[in-house]
């Protein structure tokens, strides 16, 4: 029933005409609730609000498919400019970016120019930069960043592994095999609307497979950036690396912003590792789109902004 509730939900948000009255309306319609402002400045009161209370952060500038090569320079010249912000203002310089942002989909070696500029600038401010996974078309391409960008001087640069994939388990294999000990690697459920042919379609065995991943890269080195909201996945992944003896630099619990932030504040209180995934930037409409889509609750948010 979720499963059906997520495809009808993305469906809806990709029809056309209700990109443009989500983007007229959306500040009303609550996509503050899920984004801490349209650019670093305004975010900056939130980012410090949670760094404040012993949650680290991890900040994504959002954007996906950049058609030109000017649109994709534009993009990192902002996420410099966030990296260098974010610095200056003694927050974690840690930053999350889609491929595609960076020009994956048009030229592949001009996503590596970018992201390695981005990943070094990142390293040499003391943070580091992840490169989010997107939908199915692009895991070979972002592996392959990936091992680009790391061979180009930036060896704490990170990825994500979507559970729900049927490829994952092989591809988290070979991550392991490439990736030196104690690399980082998140791992989500996965949000994209994918077919049956490439993923699992039963929350029950995406479940599954999100502990097998997280326990697959625990025993291949790497510190897991367990990246969920289920408190059952939770408290399962830290039974798992409690009884293996794990110590904090060996896992973190990544969350959204503004998803769950009392639990986000009982886990930090709990002495787990908590990092918040806080997502800014104007281009915000698939970001939105997809938190409403996974749970229905979220979509309560909107509902309010109707009758303000």
């Amino acid at each position: 029933m979720l499963n059906l509730y997520r495809r009808t939900v993305l469906g809806i948000a990709g029809l056309p005409g209700v990109e443009g009255v989500a983007r007229r309306y959306g500040w009303r319609f609550g996509v503050g609730r899920f984004v801490a402002g349209e650019t670093v400045a305004a975010a900056r009161p939130a980012l410090r609000a949670l760094v404040d209370e012993g949650r680290a952060t991890i900040v994504d500038v959002l954007g996906e498919y950049v058609r030109d090569e000017a649109a994709a320079r534009a993009m990192a010249a902002s996420v410099a400019t966030t990296i260098a912000t974010l610095a200056d203002a003694g927050l974690p310089a840690v930053v999350s970016v889609k491929p595609t942002q960076l020009g994956l989909g048009i030229d592949p070696a001009l996503a590596l120019e970018l992201a390695s500029d981005l990943a070094r600038a990142a390293e040499a401010r003391g943070g580091r930069l992840c490169l989010d996974m997107e939908d199915h078309r692009f895991v070979d391409a972002t592996l392959d960043l990936l091992a680009g960008v790391r061979a180009a001087g930036a060896p704490r640069a990170s990825t994500v592994l979507q559970a729900y994939l049927h490829r994952t388990p092989d591809d988290l294999v070979a991550l392991l095999a490439a990736s030196p000990p104690g690399a980082e690697v998140r791992i989500v459920k996965g949000a994209y609307h994918e077919p049956a042919e490439v993923a699992l379609t039963a929350m029950s065995e995406v479940r599954r497979a999100f502990l097998s991943a997280c326990e697959t890269a625990w025993r291949g080195g790497a510190k897991v950036n367990v990246a969920t909201h289920d408190e059952g996945l939770i408290a399962e992944a830290t039974a798992f690396a409690r009884g293996a003896g794990l110590g904090q630099e060996r896992y973190e619990l990544q969350l959204l912003y503004g998803v769950k932030p009392a639990l986000q504040r009982r886990l930090a209180a709990a002495g787990h590792p908590v990092r918040i995934y806080v997502p800014l930037g104007v281009d915000w409409y698939g970001y939105f789109s997809r938190r409403l889509a996974e749970r229905p609750a979220n979509v309560a948010v909107v509902l309010r902004g109707l009758f303000r």
